[in-house]
C-alpha cells in the first residue's frame, strides 16, 4: 500500500508514525513544502523569545527518526492532485502515485488587502524563514507595528517584547483575542501588554503602507501616520488548499470530511487545519485549527487509511 501525506506539520508527522505502527510493510511518503525538518509553527514564538533554538521547534529531535521508521521525507511542494489517476504532481515536475492520500497542508497567513502590503519591511510570522528575518531585524528600539491581536498575534507579541522592540498593536475590533476571550479576560491581557510598554490601538485598521526612506509609514486613515521599521501582519490564517483546484474534492471553508476523516473522494483523507468536520457537540461543520486537534486527526485518519479501527 502506497500512502502519501501532503504536509509535514504535526498532523502529517502523527499520521506517518501511526501508519508505520499499523502497517509494517506500507510505503509511506511525507511531503513537506519547506526545506526544513518537520517543525511546529506554535514553537516559533518561543524561538523569538530566545527560550529555544531552531532545533527546539523540530517535531522530532532525532535527525534519523524518519529514516529509521522507513518514512520517506521529501522536501517538495504539491502543485496539483489528480484523483482519477491517483497522482500528486510536484512543483519540480515529478509526480507521486498513491493508494491512499492524506491532505494535511495546514494554514497560511491571511493576506491584508491594503496598498503597500508587498513593501520591504512587511512581515508575517508563520515559518522558520519568517522567524529568521524577524530575529535579524528586531533589536532594542526597533519600531514594530503589529496588525492583529488574536491568539497567534498575542503569543508572537511576547517574543517581540523579549527582543526589546518598540511595539504598537492595532486591533480591528474593540478588544484583544476576541474569538477566545470575553471582554473582561481581554482587558486583563491588554493591561498586561500596556504594563510592558505596548501601545494598543483598538477599533483601528490601517488604510495603507508607504515607504519612507528605509522605513515604513502606516496610514491609519484618520490623519495619523505611524512610523515603523517592521510591519507585522497577524490577521489570521486560511487553509492551504489552492493546489486542490480541479481535484474533485468537495471543499467549503476546508475539505469536507466524514467521521473517518475521508473526503468526498474515496481514498483521500484530510486532517488538521484543512479538514472541515462535524462538531460532535453542535452538529455543525467547522474548522478546528489548533495543534492538539491536528495531531489527533492525523492519528485517526492514518488508522482509517490503514483499515484499522480508530
Amino acid at each position: 500500500m502506497r500512502h502519501v501525506i501532503i504536509g509535514a506539520g504535526p498532523a502529517g508527522v502523527a499520521a506517518a508514525e501511526t501508519l508505520r505502527k499499523a502497517d509494517h510493510d506500507a510505503e509511506i511518503t511525507l511531503l513537506g513544502g519547506e526545506t526544513e525538518p518537520p517543525y511546529a509553527r506554535m514553537a516559533i514564538p518561543y524561538l523569538l523569545k530566545g527560550d529555544i533554538g531552531e532545533a527546539g521547534t523540530h517535531i522530532r529531535k532525532d535527525p534519523g527518526h524518519y529514516a529509521r521508521l522507513r518514512i520517506g521525507l521529501l522536501h517538495a511542494r504539491a502543485q496539483a492532485v489528480d484523483t482519477n489517476t491517483r497522482l500528486v504532481f510536484l512543483g519540480d515536475g515529478r509526480s507521486l502515485p498513491y493508494d491512499r492520500l492524506l491532505v494535511a497542508t495546514g494554514s497560511r497567513p491571511s493576506r491584508e488587502r491594503i496598498p503597500g502590503i508587498d513593501l520591504p519591511g512587511v512581515r508575517t510570522c508563520w515559518t522558520l524563514e519568517d522567524a529568521r528575518a524577524i530575529l535579524a531585524a528586531a533589536r532594542p528600539g526597533t519600531r514594530v507595528v503589529q496588525m492583529g491581536a488574536g491568539f497567534v498575534g498575542c503569543i508572537i507579541m511576547e517574543g517581540l517584547l523579549a527582543r526589546g522592540v518598540d511595539l504598537t498593536v492595532l486591533v480591528r475590533s474593540g478588544y484583544m483575542v476576541r474569538r477566545m476571550m470575553n471582554p473582561t479576560a481581554s482587558g486583563l491581557i491588554r493591561r498586561w501588554c500596556e504594563g510592558k510598554g505596548v501601545r494598543i490601538l483598538t477599533r483601528t485598521q490601517p488604510k495603507g503602507l508607504k515607504a519612507n526612506g528605509g522605513a515604513l509609514e502606516v496610514d491609519l486613515g484618520d490623519g495619523r501616520l505611524l512610523p515603523a521599521d517592521i510591519y507585522l501582519s497577524a490577521v489570521g490564517v486560511d487553509p492551504n488548499l489552492d493546489f486542490l483546484a480541479g481535484s474533485g474534492l468537495d471543499i467549503a471553508q476546508g475539505i469536507l470530511v466524514d467521521a473517518t476523516l475521508q473526503s468526498s473522494v474515496r481514498g483521500v483523507y484530510a486532517a488538521g487545519d484543512v479538514a472541515e468536520s462535524t462538531d460532535c457537540l453542535t452538529g455543525k461543520r467547522q474548522l478546528n485549527a489548533i495543534q492538539p486537534n491536528a495531531v489527533e486527526q492525523g492519528r485517526i485518519a492514518a488508522l482509517n487509511m490503514a483499515g484499522r479501527p480508530a
